[in-house]
């Protein structure tokens, strides 16, 4: 009974940051998306970033132009939850810590996800099995599944990887 709860808690998690709709969906998606409708054979597989848990799909690699700053929202992946459930599945204390510790991140995630709407920036929602992609060959792989933060691609695809809590909290990134 145990691990049907923490599996049901580990995918209400997992589908609340899938279920964020991204702001200002690349041109290259739309176009992909309608390429797939109408039967293209030449569609590559990319879909939105924003489906919903309804529909509940493994979020997909990101496309961004470089010419302008983008926000790239980067979140725990799947098999990071399940590796760390299983982690501590068999002590009862420290699955109880588990459980605060994801309900915390999941309201800084929903924190940081209203700071980007705030913000009024193009953004999207990704994990961090996922590669984002620039012009040309240029691409941030997060170092980690477990990562958690905003990717900030400057003009000239260049990335700055910035930690969920530095991203809401610190000087640099706070709303002026």
């Amino acid at each position: 009974m145990k691990k049907a709860i923490l599996t049901l808690v580990v995918l209400c998690c997992i589908g609340l940051i899938a279920g964020c709709k991204s702001c200002g969906e690349p041109a290259e998606l739309d176009e992909a998306m309608a390429n797939e409708a109408a039967g293209d054979a030449s569609f590559n597989g990319i879909v939105s970033v924003g489906d919903t848990i309804s529909q509940y799909r493994e979020t997909e690699d990101v496309y961004v132009d470089g010419e302008q700053t983008e926000y790239v929202f980067i979140f725990r992946s799947k098999e990071c939850w399940e590796r760390m459930l299983h982690d501590v599945e068999n002590d009862s204390a420290a699955l109880e810590d588990f459980y605060v510790a994801a309900d915390d991140l999941m309201y800084y995630i929903y924190e940081c996800g209203q700071k980007l709407q705030r913000m009024g920036v193009k953004y999207h929602n990704t994990s961090a099995d996922k590669t984002v992609f620039c012009q040309g060959d240029i691409a941030y792989v997060p170092q980690d599944s477990c990562d958690c933060g905003v990717l900030i691609v400057k003009p000239g695809c260049q990335f700055e990887f910035v930690d969920l809590m530095d991203f809401l909290y610190g000087q640099e990134y706070s709303e002026q």
